[in-house]
């Protein structure tokens, strides 16, 4: 029965067939004229049986035509999937172009391989001073390592797993960082993060002559590689007491808006 339900056509067909020849037979044997009925039906049977040739054909004829739709279907599947690689493949080349670009300080005359990765959950208390990343070990990340956006320096991995790692924000209360002036290299600072999400500092000299609108970079002592941008001074005020100048910072990375980092090897 299970045949049947699907070759309906072909069933029909062949029922029709064996019909007609027993007619045919009976026709012979009962009907008038004996061999002239004979000849009659002999005609008939022949344009039937032409028929229902041209009929099965047709019907193998359809299946296989089906049978190259739905190979073109497949095929046409499998281009969209490789369009869609493709088209990933160089949305995270023109990523890491951009990366690249905006990194352009002593950055780009060193050798370093970017990681390009998700955030895919926020921690702490603040939730944009510490977040977990969906690379880890299998790519090679660790501890230590500097990690970066388009606009520049983000923070360094605290803590890895094989396809994890967690990421201290630079703008965390625990972060320090030594940086430098972009316009003049020789004229030091330490900043910090604070409780409210900012980067507050101080030049190392009295004499220094930072002010507002400078750009700051990573000196390369310490924790992160040099030239990584940093953000630029928003304010500079002088402690009588330290004799010092003290100044907040804005930093170059968004950190309300990350969504996708890279990781520097």
């Amino acid at each position: 029965m299970g045949w049947i339900k699907g070759h309906k056509l072909l069933f029909t067909l062949m029922i029709t067939i064996l019909i007609l020849v027993i007619v045919f037979v009976v026709s012979i044997f009962a009907g008038p004229g004996g061999n002239g009925g004979a000849s009659v039906w002999s005609g008939g049977l022949t344009g039937i049986v032409k028929a229902v040739k041209e009929n099965v054909t047709g019907l193998f004829s359809y299946r296989a035509l089906q049978s190259q739709v739905e190979e073109l279907e497949a095929e046409n599947i499998q281009l969209q999937r490789k369009l869609t690689e493709a088209k990933l493949t160089r949305d995270e080349l023109d990523e890491l172009k951009e990366l690249s670009e905006a990194l352009n300080f002593e950055y780009t005359q060193k050798e370093y391989t970017l990681i390009s990765a998700d955030i895919v959950t926020m921690d702490g208390a603040n939730w944009t001073n510490i977040f977990t990343i969906n690379r880890g070990s299998e790519a090679g990340i660790k501890v230590g390592d500097a990690v970066v956006n388009g606009a520049g320096l983000v923070g360094r991995v605290e803590s890895v797993g094989k396809k994890w790692a967690k990421v201290t924000a630079l703008i965390d209360e625990g972060s320090s960082i030594s940086f430098k002036l972009a316009r003049d290299r020789k004229q030091l600072g330490i900043a910090n993060g604070d409780k409210k999400g900012e980067i507050t500092g101080f030049m190392m000299h009295a004499d220094s002559t930072v002010s507002e609108g400078d750009i700051i970079l990573t000196s390369g002592l310490g924790t992160y590689p040099e030239g990584l941008e940093v953000g630029n001074v928003k304010t500079v005020k002088y402690n009588s007491n330290t004799l010092l100048k003290e100044i907040t910072v804005e930093p170059a990375a968004n950190f309300k808006e990350l969504d996708k980092v890279a990781v520097l090897q």
